[in-house]
């Protein structure tokens, strides 16, 4: 390997070596992306949704079976269909507060870092951004 080689060689790996060590720190205008689900599982209103979710649930399940003797089968199933799809909905709700919660940050650490384009980290194959810790850091 003659000397231009070599120095070449030398070049393109300080080039690379200072493009990885400021992409964490200058995103502006760059592909993010985020893990949405340990995001989520970090926000600490999701446990306190959870545990309003199963309460909803005990007391539903409470009402049936004080209401059990006095209803036929059929009233007995659609009340536990009724009470099935009330406790979705609730637990949609829960989760969309949840979300939004993250949503307005997430867009608020975007604007902050310059970022453009924020991506599920699920759909990310290559590059990008990792804002997953510094978003989990702002909801703690």
């Amino acid at each position: 390997m003659n000397r231009l080689s070599k120095v070449m060689m030398v070049s393109v790996l300080v080039l690379a070596v200072g493009f990885f060590m400021a992409t964490p720190a200058a995103a502006e205008g760059e592909i993010a992306f985020v893990n949405l689900q340990e995001v989520f599982e970090a926000h600490p209103d999701k446990a306190e949704a959870e545990a309003q979710l199963n309460l909803e649930a005990q007391e539903m399940q409470a009402e049936l079976e004080a209401e059990v003797d006095e209803l036929s089968q059929e009233e007995q199933q659609q009340l536990l269909e009724q009470y099935q799809q009330e406790l979705t909905q609730r637990e949609q709700e829960l989760i969309q507060e949840v979300l939004a919660d993250i949503e307005g940050l997430l867009n608020q650490l975007a604007e902050e870092k310059g970022v453009s384009v924020v991506l599920d980290g699920q759909n990310v194959l290559y590059g990008g951004y990792d804002l997953t810790p510094e978003l989990i850091e702002m909801i703690e």
